[in-house]
């Protein structure tokens, strides 16, 4: 009898554990994905970026979040471009923070099609970007519900990530330069970007910035994802991705990407929400929320 008892009770406290962590609704991230998406291309000064802004604002005041826009111009082949910086706050009483940033831009031009005569369209960008949007906005709405134990947390949906040009490092993240140019805040103690999570046949490796310069991070972001049972993400380094986490390793942040960067339709038309799947923003979701709610 005692033995059952134990083995009850023991039961009992795995069962109580997991439910230490709140369950990311995929289907409803997939659901912002396609919203985005229904906006039309979201390139910086398109109507669209316009729609995408204020559908990102109009969710986050929902969640009740502080938010603060950063506006900001930039010059690209003698043209100035204007771009706003989405910033949010959840719980700014905390001192010990994890920022969560994603791009909310698209890309103008679908350079990477085989046919050259598509290069100066537009491209809808569902992966690249509003998969990262998609699960910042989840992963808010469920922030706005429970509060972290252990962190604050703030967000920033970044402008101008995706205009710059192959080989030109400095052309791209516009966006998250300004805002790490003009950063004044204490340094969060942990800083993920999402990108590109969104692929149906999701393979995320650790990317080398990231691992070179927070490989503690990359490895508990990666070890989470591995207790979940995700062998989505690979434990091997591959690529050097210059992407928003690059500019706040440059001032100093423990930042990484999380990306999916064997996309076969990076920047071409065909980027578009039936290459998405809810299952893949579930994956990179939910790890996120374990990170988020681990309580150490």
């Amino acid at each position: 009898m005692n033995k059952l008892i134990f083995f009850l009770f023991l039961i009992f406290v795995i069962s109580s554990c997991a439910e230490n962590y709140p369950v990311f609704d995929e289907n409803n991230a997939f659901i912002h994905l396609e919203k985005q998406c229904e906006l039309g291309v979201r390139y910086p000064g398109s109507d669209g970026i316009e729609l995408c802004r204020n559908f990102i604002i109009d969710e986050l005041t929902k969640y009740n979040a502080e938010i603060e826009l950063q506006n900001f111009t930039v010059t690209i082949n003698e043209e100035e471009i204007d771009g706003v910086n989405i910033l949010a706050s959840f719980y700014p009483q905390m001192s010990r923070r994890i920022l969560l940033g994603a791009h909310y831009d698209s890309r103008p031009w679908a350079d990477k099609e085989e046919d050259i005569s598509f290069h100066n369209t537009p491209i809808l960008g569902a992966n690249d970007a509003a998969s990262g949007v998609a699960v910042l906005l989840e992963l808010a709405k469920m922030v706005s519900t429970r509060q972290p134990q252990q962190f604050g947390i703030d967000m920033v949906f970044f402008d101008l990530e995706d205009m710059g040009s192959y080989g030109a490092n400095e052309s791209w993240c516009l966006g998250s330069s300004f805002f790490a140019d003009n950063y004044t805040k204490p340094k969060p103690e942990k800083a993920i970007i999402i990108d590109m999570i969104g692929d149906a046949d999701l393979s995320i490796n650790m990317e080398y910035f990231s691992y070179h310069n927070s490989p503690n991070l990359v490895k508990e972001v990666w070890e989470i994802a591995d207790q979940l049972g995700y062998n989505e993400f690979k434990p091997k380094i591959v690529n050097r991705i210059y992407d928003d986490h690059y500019p706040l390793i440059a001032i100093g942040i423990n930042a990484i990407v999380v990306i999916d960067f064997e996309y076969p339709v990076w920047h071409t038309l065909e980027d578009t929400p039936d290459k998405c799947s809810p299952l893949s923003l579930g994956i990179v979701g939910q790890t996120m929320v374990n990170l988020i709610y681990q309580e150490k």
